[in-house]
């Protein structure tokens, strides 16, 4: 297989595996038509099914697509034989129906247990491309052929990326509840301010401080003039120390 398609098959697993949780071994759900075309070209089927889808592989078949290739008769004893090989899938049917119609039946709406589909029918893989997450695999000149995923595959990823980058529904309730709280706390009044009553004091820094008053001993020894030297030195500092320079002179 080229490297080129190599790489290109490998984001394609990739994005089913991400996106839609395909695991190894992969399922693939063959056909009659697809083993007919398979055994004509003389494939090594399982070989080419591990190499392309870059991974271990589990061929599967149902007892509606057995009992389609047993109504060919001789043609389809080859082919027969060769799905005996591959695991057998149960189908709901009890009467057999067209391998189409079974397949169908097997994906439903959203393939819930996320099947490769190998097929030649036309018609059925254009069935299966609106349906997303559906992996589909065809025989192209001897050359297995995984298709590009269609648009609803595509659609799908789209949304699931989108799903991851936003918020769920669980986080978006909780930050609707939260905004509705503090709502509440901003719409309810505010307590209004205690008003102090009464003369508002004067800025202690601005105050002069007040003077300490003579003893009244020295106020009496000062108008007797009955001081000594040594007590009117001691006067005057004290007078400089309370800054009141009017009684300097006395």
């Amino acid at each position: 297989m080229r490297p080129k398609r190599t790489k290109q098959y490998k984001r394609l697993m990739a994005l089913y595996s991400m996106s839609f949780g395909f695991r190894e071994p992969y399922q693939i759900l063959v056909d009659g038509n697809f083993m007919q075309t398979a055994i004509r070209y003389k494939m090594d089927i399982c070989k080419q099914l591990c190499m392309v889808l870059l991974g271990n592989t589990k061929q599967m078949y149902t007892s509606c697509i057995l009992a389609e290739v047993k109504k060919q008769g001789k043609e389809g004893l080859e082919t027969e034989l060769a799905l005996n090989q591959f695991e057998r899938r149960r189908c709901p049917h009890r009467k057999p129906v067209s391998s189409a119609e079974c397949l169908a039946s097997i994906i439903g709406n959203d393939n819930p247990h996320n099947y490769c589909v190998a097929t030649q029918n036309e018609t059925l893989r254009q069935q299966f491309r609106v349906i997303a997450g559906v992996p589909l695999l065809y025989i192209n000149r001897t050359v297995l052929i995984v298709e590009p995923p269609s648009g609803a595959t595509l659609e799908k990823v789209k949304q699931t990326e989108i799903a991851k980058t936003h918020a769920s529904a669980e986080e978006l309730n909780f930050l609707r509840n939260a905004n509705s709280d503090t709502q509440k706390k901003n719409i309810e009044p505010h307590k209004p301010r205690k008003i102090r009553k009464g003369p508002k004091q004067p800025n202690p820094l601005s105050c002069k401080k007040k003077k300490k008053p003579l003893p009244s001993l020295l106020k009496t020894q000062i108008n007797k003039k009955e001081l000594s030297s040594d007590d009117f030195v001691e006067y005057k500092v004290q007078c400089i120390n309370q800054s009141d320079q009017s009684l300097l002179y006395i």
